[in-house]
């Protein structure tokens, strides 16, 4: 069965056993407040900032704001703020917006309603962002009336309403941001948050918690059935489970593409009155990076050294003993253009674990007796984030790379390493974002995610046909051939990807884990609690 196949079939399994497990009543319940654990701070409260906005960030954003379209439970687009849109031409798109959708009554919006002006000055922003990079033609966005927006495309876009639900995609009132000297609007500040979403951010406390009301005025009627939520900041998977197991909080959610680590799943099913769902997510697996345009990592023969120096197969067992896919990347294995590792042809080779082939690879490239480097990490992701980093220094070791790791704090990872400024070598995490252009994106000079600093012409050229491909057909030539040329050349060191597995309290009603970007809060509007 294609991996996409398989994919959607874990999806209606799990709706199926969700369906089969819940004892909640045919009608939801209003009222009730939900407590979720988190790992780490928002980076600031802005997805189109100067920086690239971190995944706390957006998932934040997830609470308080909308995008023009979102991704349904299964992956699927569907609209948000967008009531009806058209393509009058290869280059032309018309979003109609919903009417009567207000933001936050809170100052200095007051509440007022959504309109395409709000559109366009958003797309003032994205231009100005790290998230132009999602829209390479975008030529001019105008406002006909009140309630439409035209975007003009220099060049077809494949992927453009896609990007149009990306997690960073969330449109903004102007006079809700703070003047800067340059003429923008400045939205880092916590008390900038006013958005259209389902909940209004009530309360910060750094490293403590964030706490959501409901929007009264949401404009889906008699949504959210929750009165609130309260984020509570845990970093730790054992402490997390301990507060739900003592009713601190109903749900650890599989937020980032990390879920409840694998070897902790036999103490969470003892939690009484919980249950552990076994999920998977459209994202790409952690890996092992260098710069590209710095010695070691420049010789391919270094990269594909690596590569075989993971014996993924132990790496699955020990650290994933709930299921895992052996790698996903440089597009998620459940895309339909993922090429599995088996039909890479010579390329499958450097996925074998065979540290004497590795050695020989970087005696050739130089390194006969191995080489010492750095290797970076964070404690943004956990501790047990971490603890796979040592375990990849101590694979590494095996074949002569002698690794010091170096331990970051979120905020200084997200602006430093995570961009490109590192020497030496990076645990990178996985990726869970909307469509597979956002990861294409990520291999053309100047792209935010690009911290390998790749330049090759053959891939970028490949990129632009993808995304100016006239039919599906020809998208998923250009892709195949970029996967192809990807694995050959082993830009990055990809990882097993775990099943992911989100515990929560049976209390909780209505909850089905999103499958595309940082949104699972977009889902929450659908959700009770008992």
């Amino acid at each position: 069965m294609p991996t996409h196949r398989r994919f959607l079939a874990v999806l209606v399994a799990l709706s199926l056993v969700g369906l089969a497990a819940s004892s909640a009543p045919a009608q939801p319940k209003r009222g009730g407040v939900l407590r979720v654990a988190e790992r780490a701070d928002p980076v600031g409260f802005d997805t189109l900032g100067k920086k690239k906005a971190s995944v706390y960030t957006q998932l934040v954003f997830a609470y308080t704001h909308n995008r023009l379209f979102k991704y349904g439970p299964g992956g699927e687009i569907v609209p948000d703020l967008a009531a009806a849109h058209s393509q009058p031409s290869p280059t032309t798109y018309v979003v109609t917006l919903r009417k009567g959708v207000h933001f936050h009554n809170k100052p200095p919006v007051n509440g007022r309603e959504l309109t395409s002006e709000d559109v366009k000055f958003t797309f003032e922003r994205v231009v100005a962002s790290p998230e132009a990079r999602l829209f390479p033609t975008l030529k001019a966005v105008t406002t006909p009336d009140r309630y439409t927006v035209r975007f003009e495309l220099s060049a077809p876009s494949s992927a453009f309403l896609a990007n149009l639900a990306a997690t960073t995609m969330y449109i903004y009132a102007k006079e809700a941001g703070k003047p800067t000297p340059d003429g923008g609007r400045d939205y880092t500040a916590v008390d900038t948050v006013v958005g259209t979403g389902p909940f209004m951010l009530e309360e910060y406390r750094e490293k403590q918690r964030l706490v959501f009301k409901r929007h009264p005025a949401y404009f889906e009627a008699g949504k959210p059935y929750l009165d609130g939520v309260e984020i509570y900041l845990i970093a730790d998977a054992s402490a997390q489970l301990a507060a739900l197991r003592s009713g601190r909080i109903d749900i650890l959610v599989a937020s980032t593409g990390q879920g409840l680590p694998h070897l902790l799943a036999p103490e969470a099913r003892t939690v009484s009155g919980a249950s552990v769902i076994t999920h998977k997510v459209f994202q790409t697996s952690e890996n092992v990076i260098g710069r590209l345009d710095m010695k070691p990592w420049s010789d391919v023969r270094v990269r594909r050294a690596v590569s075989m120096a993971i014996d993924r197969s132990t790496y699955m067992k020990v650290i994933f003993p709930e299921g895992a896919d052996i790698i996903s990347g440089p597009i998620p294995a459940a895309s339909r253009y993922f090429v599995p590792v088996e039909r890479l042809g010579e390329a499958a080779q450097s996925y074998q674990y065979n540290v004497a082939a590795a050695k020989k690879l970087l005696a050739e490239a130089g390194y006969a007796g191995g080489f010492k480097t750095k290797l970076y990490t964070t404690v943004g992701y956990g501790p047990e984030y971490v603890t796979r980093t040592e375990l990849l220094k101590d694979m590494l070791s095996k074949i002569g790379i002698e690794a010091s790791i170096v331990v970051q704090e979120y905020p200084v990872w997200i602006a430093s390493t995570y961009k490109g400024s590192y020497e030496g070598l990076v645990h990178i995490p996985a990726w869970t974002l909307g469509d597979e252009d956002e990861w294409l994106g990520a291999y053309t000079p100047g792209d935010t995610r690009n911290h390998i600093h790749v330049e090759d012409g053959r891939l970028t050229e490949l990129i632009r046909l993808a995304r100016q491909a006239p039919s599906e057909q020809a998208r998923a030539q250009q892709i195949a051939q970029f996967v192809r040329t990807f694995h050959e050349n082993m830009y990055r060191v990809f990882l097993p990807l775990p099943a992911l597995l989100t515990v929560m309290s049976n209390r909780v009603k209505g909850y089905v884990p999103s499958v595309r970007g940082y949104s699972y809060a977009t889902g929450l509007v659908d959700v009770w609690v008992e």
